[in-house]
């Protein structure tokens, strides 16, 4: 267990790191994350054989799968984010002019959820080529832990507390406006 908390921080150090790069624009890491970002690799491949039980090929296929949707999961995510944030200052405005704005963004995010599913679905699919059932579940329970515990870490942030009342943003809670609830974050 003590393993599986020092990979996931790590992991989560590592996503949030390439995430933030990416974002940025920021020229290629320095050597430090580079060697980070080594170790992360090592942990996980090392984490992946032993919890989920994937052979060489399997780690292979895997990181290949997961070039191949990233880019997609990378697009989707922040589109949602651009559409939230619209969605957000409409909300702020409290200007019932705002009503008609406020329609056609709530009716995207649900969009953007399905196309989420979809590319759930699609990923699944290809890992099922080559992962069994239950190296799948696993897989899958070990991202959502990676997942929440990146939600922690963001929704902890000083100076960022929590954005209430907007449906999908982080830290609703449940009794909010319609259509509010936790959310998870996009896949790694």
């Amino acid at each position: 267990m003590r393993m599986l908390r020092q990979v996931m921080r790590a992991g989560v150090l590592l996503a949030i790191t390439v995430t933030m790069a990416g974002a940025q624009g920021e020229p290629r890491p320095d050597a430090r994350r580079d060697s980070l970002e080594a170790r992360v690799r090592a942990r996980m491949t090392t984490m992946l054989r032993e919890q989920i039980g994937l052979n060489d090929d399997q780690i292979r296929r895997l990181q290949q799968t997961n070039r191949r949707f990233e880019r997609q999961r990378r697009e989707l995510f922040n589109e949602e984010r651009r559409v939230r944030g619209e969605l957000r200052a409409a909300l702020e405005s409290r200007d019932s002019v705002q009503d008609a704005r406020v329609a056609p963004l709530l009716d995207r995010t649900i969009q953007l959820q399905r196309q989420r599913l979809d590319l759930l679905e699609a990923e699944q699919k290809e890992l099922a080529t080559f992962l069994t059932p239950t190296q799948r579940a696993r897989l899958y329970g070990l991202e959502e832990q990676m997942r929440r515990r990146m939600q922690e870490m963001r929704d902890s942030r000083p100076g960022d507390g929590p954005r209430r009342g907007v449906p999908g943003a982080p830290g609703v809670r449940p009794g909010g406006p319609p259509g509010a609830g936790p959310r998870r974050p996009p896949p790694l």
